[in-house]
């Protein structure tokens, strides 16, 4: 998406205030955003409608410990419900994902606006008929780098001290003890990077590598996107690697290799449009290694029992979220159908094939249904 200006300005002038209001904790922007909904209803865009979160559970600020800094990223709430509601992602709220500006209100980090999985939202389902470049997709911690007066930080999208930001700038500071590298570092650029360590690691392996990989960058006054051309000469300048780009044809052959079930140890791309669009597309091998991990209806059942399901669903990724919905349906169309509790436990063994109803799956089953008789 083409980042808005004036949408950062209103951003920014957001964190002047609570700089002014002296918000510096999430306490005081819980009891401040509260009190002030239709101040943050004006500057997000935002009309809440029936069954809508209410404005101030969608995005958060972070406060950086020493200097008068404040990020802002959207929350698991609007990650999990606003895809149920056409325009309910406004730009304003798109951009919160990470970015950070100082007491004044002077941008400081721009780091990309909030983007989407292919046929996730309605501006990737009918993809624009543009040029665009597409770059592995790193499967690390995204790390958001840039100056603030004399010196360079690292933040993750959300927290200034987290664990990802801590191992960050330990690497940065690497970085930056390298002769000339901090004269070589543009000003007012912020740089985007995937945290390649043995601490990040998700899903694929990286061999125990421990490097900064360039995956895209902006100009904090221009608001200009950097393109692979540029984020190549950012890399030879800082002598850093930048994600490889696919060399295909088209979108279509791009969306058909994400079926390639022989591809292994890979996420997939970020493919940028011409106009500024982004899109994420992974490869089902990686989405199946996400589910095997994240799900199993051994695991639902056991979170339903013990009452904290929806604060599990909330932690999940986007890709899953839709899935573990459709998991529960399966459970709760099963167990809430005619029978005695004997009859309502061997359907819930079929839901799984023969050779993986286990004699422990089929316990939980058991539990499951008794404790739901009596809830």
């Amino acid at each position: 998406m083409q980042i808005d200006r004036e949408v950062v300005r209103s951003v920014g002038r957001l964190a002047s205030t609570l700089y002014a209001d002296k918000v510096s904790t999430s306490e005081g922007w819980s009891s401040w955003a509260r009190s002030n909904t239709r101040r943050l209803e004006k500057i997000f865009g935002y009309t809440q409608l029936t069954g809508m979160p209410a404005v101030y559970t969608l995005v958060k600020p972070f406060f950086h410990p020493t200097e008068p800094l404040i990020g802002f990223n959207y929350t698991q709430t609007a990650h999990n419900t606003l895809h149920e509601f056409p325009g309910g992602w406004t730009s304003a709220i798109r951009i919160c994902r990470g970015i950070v500006f100082d007491g004044g209100g002077s941008l400081v980090a721009l780091p990309f606006p909030k983007f989407f999985n292919y046929g996730e939202h309605e501006e990737t389902r009918n993809l624009p008929n543009e040029p665009f470049e597409a770059t592995v997709k790193h499967d690390g911690h995204l790390g958001i780098i840039f100056q603030y007066m004399s010196g360079f930080h690292l933040t993750t999208r959300g927290d200034f001290g987290s664990r990802t930001s801590l191992l960050g700038n330990k690497m940065l500071a690497k970085y930056v003890a390298r002769p000339e590298w901090a004269s070589w570092f543009p000003l007012e650029v912020t740089l985007l990077v995937e945290i390649i360590h043995p601490q990040t690691q998700v899903y694929v392996d990286y061999g125990g590598a421990e490097q900064f990989t360039i995956i895209g960058a902006y100009h904090n006054l221009t608001l200009q996107d950097y393109n692979y051309t540029g984020l190549t000469r950012l890399g030879e300048l800082l002598r850093l690697p930048v994600s490889e780009r696919w060399t295909g044809k088209g979108i279509d052959e791009l969306v058909m290799l994400m079926a390639d079930r022989s591809v292994e140890n890979q996420e997939g791309y970020v493919v940028r449009f011409a106009s500024g669009l982004r899109v994420k597309l992974k490869y089902q091998t990686y989405i199946g290694k996400m589910v095997a991990d994240k799900l199993s209806y051994t695991y639902l059942m056991r979170r339903w029992m013990t009452g904290n399901l929806q604060r599990m669903l909330d932690t999940l990724p986007e890709e899953l979220y839709e899935t573990a919905l459709r998991m529960v349906g399966q459970i709760f169309v099963t167990m809430n159908g005619t029978g005695t509790p004997q009859e309502k436990w061997r359907r819930l063994y079929e839901i799984l094939p023969e050779d993986q109803s286990t004699a422990y799956y089929q316990g939980v089953c058991r539990e499951f249904v008794k404790h739901m008789m009596h809830v």
